[in-house]
């Protein structure tokens, strides 16, 4: 009889011969990620850090550290990770680049609609209080473009999101701006992808799973734009229909 480890090998296995965007591989995506057990215990700190008013210089430092803990606990999470190095390179700091070679991580590419050749993920995490600029978006738009052209997604980890996107509640955004319109310039330009993460995504994670989902419903609406923040990853479905076709979808309950 399998055990829990060859059984979910066996799945990913499968996963393999589907192609991208097939139901199908979206309800395997779940063993793509196991979220670390000393997860909760590094955002119950952030958690304090995020409540203070006025925090003092040293503290937004230690926060930044912390965040950079938390983006290594998140990825090395992902299935068939092989490498995760941060370093400074020749002008630049990258806070964290992973990558994989075997068919795990094609299956964790594939799901999160990256081309093989393409297959490094680079991240950037940012503890400031204020949304992200646009010139930081530049910047990690360029490196992806000019610096690591092996990558095909970028990630930004930030504490209140990027500049011209969707906030949490906020009514349907229309028009687009600021690093939201960078994001989609550079996709169209490149066919790659830069999402932002923010904290209400990373106290999401702590579950198997949510991190592959999260990331592929904000990659998925970089085509759609939908002009709403994402859905979060407590709800199964993502429902966005007018009301006279929401009355006939089956109520969850």
């Amino acid at each position: 009889m399998e055990s829990n480890d060859e059984l979910v090998d066996n799945m990913i296995k499968a996963m393999e011969l589907l192609k991208s965007g097939d139901p199908a591989l979206n309800k395997l995506a779940s063993y793509l990620y196991k979220a670390d057990d000393k997860l909760c215990e590094y955002l119950d700190k952030l958690k304090i850090y995020i409540e203070l008013e006025t925090p003092k210089s040293k503290q937004t430092q230690e926060a930044g550290k912390l965040l950079e803990q938390i983006v290594l606990l998140l990825f090395k999470g992902l299935k068939g990770v092989q490498s995760l190095k941060s370093f400074q390179s020749a002008g630049r700091q990258y806070d964290l680049l992973v990558s994989g070679d075997d068919i795990d991580w094609k299956v964790v590419c594939k799901t999160l609609y990256i081309e093989w050749e393409n297959r490094n993920i680079v991240i950037e995490a940012k503890a400031t209080k204020a949304p992200l600029e646009d010139k930081q978006f530049a910047r990690l738009c360029s490196i992806i473009e000019h610096n690591l052209r092996g990558a095909g997604l970028g990630i930004f980890v930030t504490l209140n999101g990027a500049s011209g996107f969707p906030k949490r509640n906020s009514i349907r955004q229309r028009a687009v701006s600021d690093c939201r319109l960078r994001q989609i310039v550079f996709h169209a330009r490149t066919n790659k992808i830069v999402v932002v993460l923010e904290k209400e995504d990373l106290f999401e994670l702590t579950k198997n799973g949510t991190l592959i989902e999260v990331l592929t419903r904000k990659i998925r609406d970089l085509s759609e734009l939908s002009g709403l923040p994402t859905t979060p990853v407590e709800q199964f479905h993502e429902i966005d229909l007018p009301a006279h076709l929401k009355t006939l979808y089956p109520s969850e309950s």
